[in-house]
């Protein structure tokens, strides 16, 4: 068992160490991302080719960081394996996130309003390089007093220019962003009403905070109690965004279609919200020693 503290205002027991429940926590994601970029891909039948990418990447990415979570100490082999796959998930994400871009050009190769909100989501690949980058950082472990100086298993240990905590805030803030902006750009399909408004409102909420987190050179009381609400809230609006979003995929039909989840009102989408509030409550929480 392993004790944390969530900024002195919470405390949590878990079942194992904080960076091996973080391994575990990307090795799903990348399993559901995977599964979810699957299941949209399917609609045109994996045309173009390069669509099967990310369909074979996901296996290989979810296993090397469960193995990794269940290994006491990580081997080297097994560290180095690790970090290439991540690099490779990054690639991935950024080279998604242009296809994606290029699809949205319209027939004279412009970007419009229009192409992009019935278009490919521009920014869903951009999760595959989010979760891998958390899944690099997560091997590592920052040596005591010493902000930004990261020891990898095996591997020896390297300098970044900012504490591994801020890298962490840093990916969950742009995750926050980035579930907003997707927000905007896919509730524009069918018009914007109040419950929709929620998550376009509440991820810039979510975001500013966790980055003002980021940047700030301290942090008062206020600022984490803050921070604390809004990582629970947003658990909160995940669920309820799935509640809405599953009752309007079963609208005037009664049954589940899997074009209307995919398409309509995709089912999964809002629990990146609550992905995203526990994944913020887990970074900033510190282990009793």
């Amino acid at each position: 068992m392993s004790k944390i503290n969530i900024f002195h205002l919470a405390s949590i027991k878990l079942p194992m160490a904080k960076n091996r429940l973080l391994l575990i926590f990307v090795g799903i994601n990348l399993m559901f991302t995977g599964i979810d970029v699957a299941l949209a891909h399917s609609i045109n039948d994996y045309i173009p080719i390069y669509e099967w990418i990310p369909i074979m990447y996901f296996p290989f990415g979810a296993l090397s960081c469960l193995m990794v979570a269940f290994q006491t100490q990580p081997k080297k082999w097994t560290a180095l394996v690790h970090i290439v796959l991540m690099l490779i998930g990054i690639l991935i994400g950024v080279l998604g996130t242009a296809f994606h871009a290029n699809a949205v050009l319209n027939p004279a190769g412009y970007l419009t309003w229009a192409w992009v909100v019935f278009g490919s989501p521009i920014l869903a690949p951009l999760a595959f390089a989010g979760i891998s980058l958390l899944g690099l950082y997560a091997i590592t472990e920052e040596i005591n007093n010493e902000p930004g100086l990261l020891q990898v298993p095996g591997l020896g240990i390297f300098k970044a220019p900012i504490s591994r905590d801020r890298h962490f805030l840093w990916l969950v803030g742009l995750g926050f962003a980035a579930s907003a902006i997707t927000s905007i750009i896919d509730h524009a399909q069918y018009g914007y009403t109040f419950y929709k408004m929620i998550a376009i409102v509440y991820g810039l909420f979510a975001a500013s905070v966790v980055i003002y987190l980021a940047i700030a050179k301290e942090w008062s009381k206020g600022d984490e109690v803050v921070y604390l609400w809004t990582m629970i809230a947003a658990v909160i609006v995940g669920v309820l965004g799935f509640g809405f979003h599953l009752s309007a995929d079963l609208a005037g039909t009664g049954a589940i279609s899997l074009e209307r989840i995919l398409a309509f009102a995709p089912i999964l989408a809002p629990l990146l919200f609550s992905d995203l509030g526990m994944l913020g409550l887990l970074v900033v929480a510190e282990e009793s020693k």
